[in-house]
């Protein structure tokens, strides 16, 4: 009877663990060509300095192709749908870039924190822009099926004197659903 009960408890810790696993699973946000996610700059001046053109409306879009299979090596792409009115003037911010994950994050306390209640997973990553260099991203699998992404755009050490948005450090939140049919760009 003891063997019973050690065996049946072994099951339950076993399908728990299973359970457990699947409901973490971050399958769901695959999101592989035509599908991609979508989603503009938040508007707020604060959610998207140095990435708008000086006197543009807040009309950046970002499409997302996640691989969450690579999280740990090149989890996706990013492109923008800026070309000719963007701060990269004629070529768009981004044009299919390569998300690069920083595996030395992984093993840092950074991995750890926390982006608030509803995120699933959080991760950092390189991506290099068709104009201004490598920026920072940091993307957020949300446990609503949405993704946030944020940029983060050095500016140069010496800046010329100019107060163009292209030439100051940057940031920018981008809040994104998933479109099965893509971006339309």
């Amino acid at each position: 009877m003891n063997r019973r009960c050690v065996r049946l408890c072994s099951l339950v810790a076993a399908l728990g663990a299973l359970a457990s696993s699947a409901c973490r699973s971050l399958d769901r946000f695959d999101a592989e060509q035509p599908a991609a996610y979508c989603g503009g700059v938040v508007g707020a001046s604060a959610f998207q300095a140095g990435f708008i053109p000086t006197g543009s409306p807040p009309s950046l879009e970002l499409r997302l192709h996640l691989d969450t299979s690579a999280l740990t090596t090149r989890p996706g792409t990013l492109s923008t749908n800026d070309a000719g009115t963007g701060i990269c003037g004629k070529n768009a911010l981004f044009t299919d870039a390569t998300l690069r994950a920083i595996p030395e994050v992984l093993h840092d306390a950074l991995s750890q924190l926390e982006f608030g209640e509803g995120h699933e997973q959080d991760f950092f990553a390189w991506v290099d822009s068709t104009c201004k260099g490598t920026m920072l991203a940091v993307v957020s699998l949300l446990s609503n099926g949405s993704v946030e992404v944020r940029l983060l755009k050095p500016a140069p050490d010496l800046p010329p004197p100019t107060t163009d948005a292209a030439d100051l450090s940057g940031f920018a939140l981008f809040y994104m659903q998933k479109n099965p049919g893509g971006c339309g760009f």
